[in-house]
């Protein structure tokens, strides 16, 4: 195999096919083998290689090898401390009786992956119901976390932020209010996903998650908005989730309430484009439909969307809440008012 592209995908898709005969052996030319080993840990999919190379499903140069291995070796052992600050980051919410779910990465490697170690997560993301924001911080704080970027206003983590950053001892960890910024996250009941939850369990201690059809809509919220050019990891878990047992009704009726057609269609687009994964019929109702370009075009590119996700948002919020939310923006705690107003005025999106 001479193409680094298409060695990664075939890495990245194995054990998300048809039941039946082994896949056929991805063996990378030897001049490709090393750029195949640094894409495959780019993309935070090094656990999968790791064991498709143990089953002879993948096969690579001794030198590749070793390095895959070490790179596999050093992602887990990263994974570790997270997942140890993903415990104390749940014993500080339930001390506090704040109510939450682990999201993301840190539930799917215990839920749908193979095995834990096939799924590496570089930090903790952890979900609280809006009005427990602020003292959910707060809480973490008071056990030594410390924010990444100061608030924009007493009320407006509660009110408006998708999540607040904290580093814990060198962990990053994602407080989320919402499943995302801009219109999308304005139009979603993230209350929603405290319904139905589900467990899981490490070193003893069981955290409560989403259930397999939250972590579906959450996934597809996740690489639908968030990066241009999504990790395949998380790709992979929409394949994965996609492929088990999700309740078909609820889906629909959550994203059609909270208007995210357009979301589940780019989430499905990516996955059949970038992994050509077929979903099944049940996603393929999803079509991309005229007017969802417009709907996403906030969350487009790869530089600072800020300006245009905040002009998205201030459109969609209800008229009562607009005004705060331009006066937090444009006018945060520390900042020089007309220097910031100007600035945001001079980046608002066109037409």
């Amino acid at each position: 195999m001479t193409d680094p592209t298409g060695a990664l995908v075939a890495v990245a898709t194995l054990g998300l096919g048809e039941a039946g005969a082994p896949p056929e052996p991805v063996t990378p030319e030897p001049a490709v083998a090393a750029d195949l080993v640094d894409a495959v840990a780019e993309h935070r999919i090094a656990g999968v290689a790791v064991r498709a190379l143990e089953a002879g499903e993948l096969q690579l140069p001794d030198e590749a090898a070793r390095r895959l291995i070490d790179a596999h070796d050093a992602a887990m052992a990263r994974t570790l401390i997270v997942e140890a600050r993903m415990l104390d980051v749940a014993e500080a919410l339930d001390r506090a009786a704040i109510d939450h779910r682990i999201l993301k990465g840190s539930a799917l490697a215990h839920l749908v992956a193979s095995d834990p170690s096939d799924r590496e997560f570089r930090d903790v993301d952890v979900l609280v119901r809006s009005h427990d924001m602020t003292r959910a911080v707060r809480e973490l704080e008071t056990q030594g976390a410390r924010r990444v970027q100061p608030s924009l206003g007493a009320d407006f983590d509660r009110r408006f932020a998708k999540s607040v950053t904290l580093r814990w001892s060198g962990v990053e960890v994602d407080v989320h209010r919402t499943v995302a910024a801009g219109p999308f996250g304005v139009w979603s009941m993230p209350d929603d996903l405290f319904v139905l939850p589900a467990t899981f369990s490490v070193a003893g201690t069981t955290l409560t998650t989403l259930d397999s059809t939250d972590h579906l809509l959450h996934g597809c919220y996740h690489v639908a908005l968030g990066q241009a050019l999504p990790a395949l990891a998380n790709l992979r878990d929409i394949a994965l989730l996609a492929g088990g047992d999700w309740d078909d009704e609820r889906f629909k009726e959550t994203i059609e309430r909270w208007r995210g057609r357009a979301v589940v269609a780019r989430a499905c687009r990516l996955v059949q484009g970038l992994l050509g994964v077929d979903l099944g019929e049940r996603l393929a109702r999803y079509a991309p439909r005229p007017g969802d370009g417009a709907l996403l075009e906030p969350y487009s590119g790869s530089g600072n969307r800020f300006p245009a996700l905040a002009w998205a948002t201030l459109r969609a919020l209800p008229a009562r809440d607009r005004a705060a939310f331009a006066r937090a923006v444009a006018l945060p705690p520390g900042s020089r008012p007309a220097r910031r107003v100007l600035d945001l005025w001079a980046s608002r999106p066109q037409g």
